[in-house]
């Protein structure tokens, strides 16, 4: 997890990515990368000669103005990239991140009712991504990483991914507790098939210490949001899984609810 891309387009918003991605490759003796995309949409044939209205050489120049201030005081390499493109932004984030080991991006939750029910512009950006992705809430500041909450149902799923986080808390020497949200009915079974998922997991993951929670409710991410919040560990992590496509229609992401609500930092990594 040495080399980290951070998107911004020079809001408030990517500014709290950036300084919270500065800080972390500081603690981790990582490198930052800016990218800065630039849409062509709506340019004119005359514009797209002359280039005008969306000449990148300011772009780059203030980007990397902004990469040397950020060396001088974080004392971190710091380099920038600037892409004009036709394409979505999140498609060529999710291909640039394929080359770094951490996707740092900042959320301002849903703008407005499209982005609630289709995703924020951050979550559209993750999906899509193969490399493991950091959340960070606007204004939000950085804070040593010392305990994850990692969110999994691994009593349905019969299984714990765990391979891109464990390196990612390896290297922050982090504690991890992972999270079972539950039906709020309760039997004996299931407590029993609980207890024995988790002696399994512990087992299987002998060198890579775990902590075990469980809360109850039907609502699944209104659930995780409360126990965060009540918690207040330093970081949530959740697993991104394949869906098909009938899932992705009837299947209310977890991922996507949790990315437009988050007022805390949210690592998801890819199954």
């Amino acid at each position: 997890m040495k080399k980290i891309l951070c998107p911004t387009d020079f809001s408030k918003t990517s500014h709290s990515a950036i300084s919270y991605a500065a800080k972390l490759a500081q603690s981790i003796g990582g490198a930052l990368t800016l990218l800065n995309i630039q849409t062509l949409y709506g340019a004119t044939p005359v514009e797209l000669v002359t280039g005008k209205p969306f000449s990148s050489d300011s772009v780059a120049e203030s980007l990397q103005h902004q990469c040397v201030e950020i060396s001088r005081v974080f004392k971190i390499p710091c380099t920038s990239l600037v892409e004009p493109t036709f394409r979505k932004l999140s498609t060529v984030i999710s291909e640039r991140s394929a080359d770094f080991d951490l996707l740092v991006m900042g959320s301002n939750g849903a703008d407005d009712f499209y982005q609630l029910l289709f995703g924020s512009n951050t979550y559209n950006a993750l999906s899509k991504s193969h490399t493991p992705v950091l959340i960070v809430p606007e204004s939000y500041l950085y804070s040593e990483i010392n305990r994850v909450v990692y969110a999994f149902d691994y009593l349905s799923e019969r299984k714990l991914p765990v391979a891109p986080l464990r390196k990612f808390v390896g290297i922050l020497n982090a504690e991890v507790t992972v999270l079972q949200v539950m039906e709020e009915a309760i039997s004996e079974v299931a407590e029993q098939d609980l207890k024995e998922m988790q002696f399994i997991l512990q087992t299987k993951n002998e060198n890579f210490p775990l902590k075990f929670e469980t809360t109850r409710s039907s609502e699944i991410a209104t659930s995780i949001n409360t126990f965060i919040l009540e918690n207040k560990p330093d970081l949530l992590a959740l697993c991104l899984q394949d869906r098909n496509f009938l899932e992705n229609i009837f299947h209310r992401s977890v991922i996507k609810s949790i990315s437009a609500i988050c007022s805390y930092p949210v690592f998801v990594f890819p199954e």
